[in-house]
């Protein structure tokens, strides 16, 4: 159900006058579930109250989305009981109507004619409440702007650098995952990639080694942080980001660790070759559709990673057009022909083969991505050539690239369920 993804969601407050009762009944951290067709999902709520502006505001967390904070745009309590919520999704919104019955919460919400029920009891120990610390740091012309989420305590802690995936990611993408290990003893970091957010720059112009010189920068500032153990700072990279870690790590001796997330074990253009594939394949309806797509294919990325002539992809664009599962190459003015001409030398395992710090690897069996059996097999047998390798691989069945299952009846994806507890364990061991 794309409307519960993270970014879609648009913030926003309604006025209601309430009775001094209600205020103080409704406030605070409720945990609950929504239930539809038959699936449920476990939910966290969280409604606070502006006494000054006579307002209520909202956000849930769902482990099963790995979203955290996610706002509703409106909440009114009417009375003492009557509850009403929206959510504003990318293309639908979810409006949740219920009642306060003492210490519980309960209703029915509708979206795009479904209709579901949730209910809700006031947490009994409500979750811990982390810092979290705007932070600026700099490589080269380039400012970076993030956020440094603390576990509760004096420290000093361990902490974990999250590395970006491929196109404008922003600090949103990784907070999730930041705030899990936080509530576990771990600090995480995370920023926004060049050009996005409150960083200056532009990822579409910065090499790989501009975007390893980021992470890096983050590494040192942590390291200098007296909050943070200078021993024990490791990274996480997803997709481009896991890719892109083991640079991070022979580069930055301040490593400790490396989780490399779907990252690519095979050469730049094969990687790009598999992915594209995935996605027009099943809309190839012949063995001649099937094969006249892969030429194609075959051809742009020569084009777009080693430079050959562009007429050939725009021939055969002329012919193909209109077949079920054509697609029209970018254009001349895309940001995509530099990119991919950037990154085309650039040989991952070259640089895991001088890994020198403990490694966790993982997967989605599924990943349309990147070639996630043959990624794990490439980059172990690189890592485990010198004699003191501490490597772990998890692939993680069913999983796609993002570890998501397919999604239940109620529409609602899922995630892996050891992913997470895989994530915590082994991070565990390093604290």
């Amino acid at each position: 159900m794309t409307s519960l993804r993270a970014a879609a969601f648009l913030a926003g407050w309604a006025l209601s006058p309430v009775p001094a009762q209600a205020q103080s009944g409704f406030a605070g951290e409720w945990s609950g579930y929504w239930r539809r067709a038959g699936d449920s999902m476990a939910v966290v709520l969280h409604v606070t109250r502006d006494s000054a502006r006579k307002s209520w505001a909202a956000t849930f967390d769902s482990e099963r989305l790995r979203v955290m904070g996610i706002p509703f745009s409106e909440l009114t309590l009417q009375g003492c009981c009557s509850v009403t919520m929206q959510l504003r999704g990318d293309r639908t919104t979810a409006v949740f109507t219920g009642t306060l019955r003492g210490s519980g919460m309960e209703g029915t919400f509708r979206e795009e004619g479904q209709e579901g029920r949730f209910d809700y009891v006031r947490a009994g120990h409500p979750t811990p409440v982390l810092i979290q610390r705007e932070v600026l740091f700099r490589n080269g012309a380039a400012e970076l702007s993030g956020t440094l989420i603390l576990p509760p305590g004096p420290g000093p802690h361990p902490a974990v650098v999250f590395l970006h995936g491929s196109g404008p990611e922003g600090r949103w993408a990784n907070q999730f995952l930041a705030t899990a290990v936080a509530r576990r003893g771990v600090a995480g970091l995370i920023f926004d990639k060049r050009g996005v957010g409150k960083s200056t720059g532009d990822w579409r112009t910065s090499t790989l080694e501009d975007l390893a010189g980021d992470a890096a920068a983050a590494v040192r500032l942590l390291h200098s942080d007296p909050v943070i153990d200078p021993r024990r700072i490791g990274i996480h990279g997803h997709s481009q980001g896991g890719t892109l870690a083991p640079m991070v790590a022979v580069k930055t001796p301040e490593v400790a660790f490396v989780i490399g997330s779907a990252a690519a074990g095979t050469p730049t253009d094969s990687t790009e070759m598999y992915s594209i594939l995935n996605s027009v394949y099943p809309q190839a309806v012949t063995a001649a559709d099937s094969a006249d797509a892969r030429r194609y294919t075959a051809a742009l990325v020569d084009a777009a990673y080693h430079g050959h002539a562009r007429d050939q992809v725009d021939s055969m664009a002329a012919q193909l057009k209109g077949r079920p599962w054509y697609f029209a190459p970018p254009g001349p003015e895309s940001s995509y022909w530099s990119i991919s001409r950037s990154v085309a030398s650039f040989a991952p395992l070259d640089w895991w083969k001088q890994v020198r710090v403990p490694v966790l690897l993982v997967y989605g069996a599924e990943d349309q991505r990147v070639p996630a059996q043959e990624s794990a097999a490439r980059i172990a047998r690189a890592v485990l050539g010198h004699p003191y390798a501490d490597l772990t691989v998890r692939i993680f069945p069913g999983a796609d690239h993002t570890f998501r299952l397919p999604p239940g009846p109620a529409g609602w994806p899922g995630t892996a369920p050891d992913y997470l507890p895989t994530l915590l364990t082994w991070l565990s061991a390093r604290r």
